[in-house]
């Protein structure tokens, strides 16, 4: 996604294209002094792509600036667009292990810090829940439940975000060249890992109960219940059952 929005800000006039990331304590700060300037003096006739990444925004702590970018965005006439691509959760988790490769971690060391007593420890990586709501702080410093996080990251969600998806890259192109106007460039797949991920059936296991325990798989359930309908066939006042299924109970 990321590659593809610098291609669309070469290929349409008027775009420009701003980051400002790192992987340390303070680039919070940083990203927010630059964003507060990022907001202000738009022509109409313009699109300003900004892209958060590593420590650049802790959305549970620094929700209130959400409202304001907006408002300073939208008091000039213009449109403000927050977007965010989510994925399946468990294989979201897998694919983190490939982080694991080059320094040689056993996976059990590597998802060590969502074993529920290690609530409060920052971990070698984030699922998609805790980067949504505490970026690369401390997983969970609240000790607070999964149902009490997806809660919130919900909440977050349907508050400032205007483009959510869950691996729909084609639909993702397909609203936001809608909504600028820009030339559509196809998005290409990049990013992929060329070596090989290989786990017993243990490590499996752990990888998807510690996932569900940690609240992503209902995140990611809750995200599509939302944005794409699933499971609205469990909250109809119908007698009529969804294809395959004879009994829920």
């Amino acid at each position: 996604m990321n590659k593809w929005l610098g291609k669309e800000k070469d290929n349409n006039a008027n775009v420009t294209y701003w980051t400002d990331w790192g992987r340390h304590d303070g680039v919070q700060q940083r990203f927010i002094k630059k964003m507060n300037t990022k907001v202000l003096d738009l022509d109409p006739h313009e699109w300003r792509i900004v892209h958060a990444h590593g420590f650049s925004f802790f959305p549970n702590s620094s929700e209130p600036l959400l409202y304001q970018w907006r408002e300073d965005v939208e008091r000039q006439g213009c449109a403000f667009v927050a977007t965010t691509m989510l994925r399946d959760a468990v294989g979201h988790t897998i694919s983190q292990s490939k982080g694991m490769i080059n320094p040689n971690y056993t996976l059990d060391h590597f998802v060590n810090h969502l074993e529920p007593e290690n609530y409060n420890q920052q971990g070698i990586f984030n699922t998609q829940i805790d980067y949504m709501l505490y970026n690369r702080g401390p997983r969970n410093k609240q000790n607070a439940t999964k149902y009490e996080k997806v809660r919130r990251a919900i909440e977050i969600l349907v508050r400032h975000f205007d483009v959510v998806m869950v691996s729909d890259y084609a639909r993702f192109t397909e609203i936001m060249c809608r909504i600028t106007g820009w030339t559509c460039l196809q998005m290409r797949h990049a990013n992929a890992f060329k070596g090989q991920l290989n786990y017993t059936e243990r490590e499996l296991r752990k990888i998807k109960d510690l996932t569900e325990a940690n609240g992503d798989v209902l995140f990611i359930d809750a995200v599509k219940h939302v944005y794409y309908g699933h499971l609205d066939y469990l909250l109809a006042d119908s007698d009529e059952q969804p294809p395959g299924n004879e009994l829920i109970q």
